[in-house]
């Protein structure tokens, strides 16, 4: 076969970057436009893909909306590429299901703009890749993708890559140096200035000798650089490569798809990769082949933000929103698209890694913040229609009754017995008594009917008890008391009511409302058993809990006799790095203990026992840039002025709970520093993390030892996971699940069998900036963790389970007993056996009515069938792929059945009811 060039023109575009969104889309509008001018006069320019995206088309027809007809024109011709992407992701920062919602909105949005989307998983710039990646990727049918960053270096530009459940994809690879603008930058020019002949056909072939080695006798002309226009001489520009080498075979306007098709037949014998793709830039790369892995911890604030959003949409809306479409209510599905599309805007690589501008996190933290308002609106919808179906009235209606009388609309609300509900819906499929800790709201202005106080009356306060729906009490103690707080009832209805916070044990069945009821007790309430053993040890009959006087904490399974010590050790070194990279200054010393400690019991009761632990470190308050009399650079050094930083950790044992509850707490003082929590485990050996509906096992330290020492860029030993990190062994072990906001982990050598999380990286400088204030976080940041011991026989379907329990929130409301006129039926909708990890459930995509989608997960290496019931009859139980296009019958007419798996793989079921 002789030579052979793909020529493939696009535009690789950060929405947001080294200028915010506006600034960016100015250009973008003035780069579509003159592309359109391009497609109607400039003669051999026939076809050109926008970097694998359509929320540009979105973001250029409302701010130029005259262009949006010839937008249609060119999309719905086949001459302009979009999609399959919304935006491109970075795909360790965002959850599997997100990346599934990114590619269906992708494909929504191509055919609002009259095409389908662009068949080619382009990921072109994406700061590495999750093993699950080409799963995602053939369930929408996508040929196979095109990368740069994170393969290993020493492969050539056609390769497979096998997932994690065994799915293989055709990868094309780009060059190592500026991958995806390679010929941009090295031939043809940045920017539409326009080449000589002589100096084109100079630079093309000094090119192709120089990427022969790569290619082969295969070439990928990928002019394609970042906010890149296009080329107008693009006639010439084939007319001279013709010309430099008359024997090749020009493929004009390569989309890719030409090449998959070609490039890569049946039987082709080609390198295979597996797994996660995170290899760091070699030794011959410079610095546009990174594969930039500390991302993971920049910016900690938006990565909460981001994650507090997405469990909240995932875990709990989006099947209240379910249920109500199961229902034939589908009133807020739109609503429900409108929120993940601001969602998913969100997750474009510069926007999530926290890289950017400090304008651009700005930016980001304000549409995140709307999406926690868009979702309180709909949750709201949910609430509303179980207070309706309890009242048999519409709450606008009762308001309306009593217009002009607001005293009598809030006595309406006031039980005149003391009897309340609270109702509890549990999100989650599946069956929980854990314990709770909630408010329980009583009208400030009526008078309790019943109050108790110590002897002497020293403290007044309501006397109630807590029944569950089996009519047992439920023993409970009050964490705090707030009087008179001012709270929203209804819109712009705001009451004052006292809050009384208890922790409590109730039993909740999933996917379903649950009822607490409050009753006045004449005689007092003290329910004044304790979980403490000890001064400072708590245990529930599965896990002890000690507390040292240093501020550490151990840990020990009951049931195995193994004890993890010395919790809540931290590590502070410095940073003088930036949103992509962590460097620590050389020489520069990491602070590894406390200077002073303090603990108390903050409460303790039944069902909870809470220690408060205030660890006190001082060091340096920041790095300081020094010259020296010279007026010359001197180096980085610590600054003399020597601050404390006070973590406070509360740690929390539930009774009936393998799982500790962890909560840390800092007003940020200091700047230029990375902190990292210590894990020690007393095992050796390798450890595991999630990742995006997997398992990986990982090596302590850097698993390749030396070998990229000498590299470019060499290993981290923090690389990514999204939520669980752990040690085990033949017994059991100890896991780490992360609620929200860490995403960056590894394992240090030695018999201690410590694993760290980095909690965050404080740094001033930023992209194209004399440096900013804002990644230094100096302000009031929160952790929250869990630490659970687990047996031999939990996997990892049990540890996904626990996780997804501390990610999500019950959903609450109270009313008055007196108001319930009605007794619903409050059966779970969905129930599961535990075999199957629950990923999904909502609305389908397609807004067909009463149909939803069920997506299960098998996360072990081993086949499993699962049992799925449903509440109300279904017609049809429909197999599908994660882009929900049918793909056969698993069921009909019926209430439940049974699912099976195979290893690591999801399953999607379009359910019509």
């Amino acid at each position: 076969m002789g030579m052979r060039f793909y020529y493939f023109t696009s535009t690789h575009w950060d929405r947001e970057w080294y200028q915010p969104f506006q600034g960016f889309r100015k250009h973008l509008a003035d780069t579509a436009a003159r592309l359109l001018d391009h497609f109607g006069r400039t003669p051999g320019f026939d076809k050109f893909t926008f970097d694998g995206q359509t929320i540009v088309l979105n973001d250029i027809a409302e701010l130029r909306p005259s262009l949006r007809a010839r937008l249609e024109k060119y999309v719905s011709e086949g001459k302009l590429n979009v999609g399959p992407w919304y935006v491109m992701p970075d795909e360790f920062l965002v959850s599997p299901e997100a990346l599934v919602r990114n590619l269906l909105i992708g494909r929504e949005i191509a055919r609002e703009f009259g095409a389908e989307p662009w068949p080619v998983g382009y990921i072109c710039d994406i700061f590495g890749h999750i093993a699950q990646l080409p799963q995602i990727m053939a369930g929408f049918g996508l040929k196979g993708a095109v990368a740069w960053r994170g393969f290993p270096p020493d492969r050539g530009p056609r390769l497979f890559w096998r997932g994690a459940d065994g799915t293989a994809i055709p990868v094309i690879r780009l060059l190592p140096r500026n991958g995806y603008g390679n010929f941009t930058f090295d031939v043809r020019g940045w920017w539409d200035v326009g080449v000589d002949e002589t100096t084109f056909k100079t630079r093309f072939r000094q090119w192709v000798e120089n990427t022969r080695k790569h290619f082969g006798d295969t070439f990928i002309l990928s002019d394609a650089q970042d906010h890149n226009q296009p080329a107008g001489e693009v006639a010439d520009i084939l007319r001279w490569i013709r010309e430099c080498y008359p024997e090749a075979e020009l493929v004009c306007h390569t989309d890719y798809t030409d090449f998959f098709d070609r490039e890569f037949p049946a039987d082709a014998d080609l390198p295979t990769v597996a797994g996660e793709q995170i290899a760091p830039a070699d030794i011959q790369a410079t610095n546009e082949g990174y594969q930039i892995s500390a991302t993971l911890s920049s910016r900690y604030d938006v990565k909460l933000a981001n994650d507090a959003a997405q469990n909240r949409l995932e875990l709990a809306i989006e099947p209240e929103c379910a249920i109500r479409a199961a229902a034939g209510d589908f009133a807020s599905d739109e609503l429900l698209r409108y929120t993940w599309r601001h969602l998913v805007q969100n997750h474009a690589h510069d926007s999530i890694c926290g890289c950017s501008i400090d304008a651009v996190h700005r930016q980001v933290l304000v549409r995140l913040e709307e999406v926690m308002q868009l979702a309180d609106t709909l949750e709201e919808e949910f609430i509303l229609r179980d207070r309706e179906r309890l009242t048999g009235r519409d709450i606008r209606r009762d308001i309306h009754a009593f217009l002009g009388d607001e005293k009598a609309l809030r006595q309406a609300e006031i039980a005149p017995d003391g009897v309340y509900r609270l109702r509890i819906f549990r999100t989650l499929p599946g069956t929980a008594r854990d314990v709770r800790v909630m408010a329980v709201a009583f009208p400030s202005e009526a008078k309790y009917p019943a109050y108790q106080a110590e002897p002497f009356g020293y403290e007044k306060l309501h006397s109630f008890r807590l029944y569950g729906e089996d009519g047992a009490e439920l023993p409970y103690s009050i964490v705090k008391v707030k009087r008179h707080v001012f709270r929203p009832f209804f819109r712009h209805d705001c009451r004052f009511y006292d809050l009384y916070t208890v922790a409590f044990r109730p039993t909740l069945r999933g996917c379903a409302w649950n009822t607490v009821e409050i009753r006045p007790s004449a005689t007092p309430v003290r329910h004044r058993a304790t979980q403490l053993v000890g001064r400072m040890s708590a245990a529930n009959g599965l896990i002890r809990l000690d507390v040292a006087s240093d501020g550490t904490f151990d840990v020990t399974d009951l049931r195995s006799g193994r004890r993890y010590a010395r919790q809540n050790e931290y590590r502070f070194d410095r940073d003088l790095g930036d949103g992509w990279n962590h460097v620590s200054p050389a020489g520069s010393p990491v602070t590894l203990g406390s200077s002073s400690a303090t603990v108390r019991l903050v409460h303790d009761g039944p069902c909870r026992t809470e220690f408060e632990i205030v660890r006190r470190y001082a060091f340096p308050r920041e790095l300081e840039f020094r010259g020296n009399l010279y007026e010359r650079y001197a180096g980085v050094t610590e600054s003399k002025e020597i601050v404390t930083v006070e973590l406070h950790t509360f740690v929390a044992l539930n009774a009936g709970s393998d799982v500790l509850e962890v909560r840390t707490e800092l007003d940020n003082p200091a700047r230029d520093y990375r902190l990292r929590l210590a894990v020690p485990t007393g095992m050796e050996g390798k450890y595991f993390v999630s990742q995006s509906g997997t398992f990986l096992e990982r090596k302590p330290g850097r698993e390749h030892g030396t070998l990229t020492d000498g590299w470019f860029e060499s290993e981290r030993v923090g690389k990514n996971f999204d939520g669980i990190l752990g040690k085990r062994d033949e017994t059991g072990g100890l896991a780490l699940l992360a609620k929200a906001g860490l995403h960056e982990a590894g394992g240090i050598p030695g018999d201690e069998g410590e694993l760290f999380v980095t909690l965050l990286r404080a740094f001033r400088r930023t992209v194209d900036t004399n440096g900013e204030t804002e990644g230094q976080l100096n302000k009031h940041l929160v952790w929250e963790y869990a630490l659970k011991c687990f047996s031999a026989a939990d996997g990892e379907a049990e540890l996904r389970a626990a996780l997804a329990e501390l990610r999500t929130a019950p959903v609450t409301h109270q009313l008055g007993a007196h108001l319930v006129k009605n007794a619903p039926d409050d059966s779970s909708f969905l129930e599961l056996d535990g075999k199957l990890s629950f990923t999904c459930l909502k609305p389908a995509a397609d807004g067909e009515p009463k149909t939803v989608i069920l997506r299960l997960l098998n996360p072990s290496d081993a086949e499993r069938t699962g049992q799925v019931r449903f509440a109300i009859p279904f017609r049809s139980v429909r197999l599908a792929r994660l882009d929900e296009t049918e793909t056969g019958t698993l069921a009909e007419n019926g209430g439940s059945f049974e699912v099976t798996a195979a290893p690591r793989r999801w399953v999607t079921l379009k359910i019509r009811f």
